[in-house]
């Protein structure tokens, strides 16, 4: 009923990006379909086509907004004065970001999308990747911004794939990941030759 009352107010595309990552939370990706995904929102099997081409658009838009996310929450940081620093942290708000909600991150990098299809996802990840270049950019020559700033995002990802997959439990104590990813961040940004500390 939630679903039709926010369908009668207009709102039907953001009721069946709720259900889409309800429905990840539940199934993971590959289980996600448009139908359960209408019937949740309390609409037709129909309806949603009538914001989304097919099955791959629905995550599409599910995953460019939460690129929207994870780029506001960078641009929230209040960045340390050094390289050091910055990468602790961000790397940090990045494996948060991860944990908080598995879902999410599945649909942005684990759902098979492929984002040179959906120009608006792919918009959104450059975003994010100008954001990390814009952290950097007091320490980082502007040539090399786009590299480091991806190598970054590397090592952050690693950490945080790492993490949601269950794969550091043997190893790591769960309030230690934030220590793992500063680690690794801080290694990055001290053993990278040429950049600015």
């Amino acid at each position: 009923m939630a679903g039709r009352d926010r369908y009668h107010h207009g709102d039907l595309r953001n009721a069946l990006l709720d259900a889409t990552i309800e429905l990840v939370r539940e199934r993971g990706a590959k289980g996600f379909s448009v139908s359960e995904a209408a019937r949740r929102a309390g609409v037709s099997p129909s309806a949603p086509y009538r914001h989304f081409a097919d099955r791959d658009a629905m995550l599409a838009a599910t995953a460019q907004h939460a690129f929207t996310e994870l780029e506001a929450r960078f641009t929230a940081l209040a960045l340390e004065p050094t390289l050091t620093g910055r990468a602790a942290q961000i790397a940090v708000a990045y494996v948060a970001f991860a944990r908080e909600d598995p879902a999410r991150f599945e649909v942005m990098f684990a759902a098979g999308i492929d984002k040179t299809a959906h120009p608006e996802l792919l918009d959104q990840t450059r975003r994010v990747q100008t954001q990390l270049a814009k952290a950097l950019s007091p320490h980082v020559p502007p040539a090399e911004l786009v590299d480091r700033a991806a190598e970054l995002w590397s090592i952050a990802h690693g950490v945080a794939a790492l993490t949601v997959g269950g794969n550091l439990r043997h190893v790591v104590d769960p309030p230690r990941i934030d220590t793992i990813a500063a680690s690794a961040a801080r290694a990055w940004a001290t053993g990278t030759p040429g950049l600015g500390r």
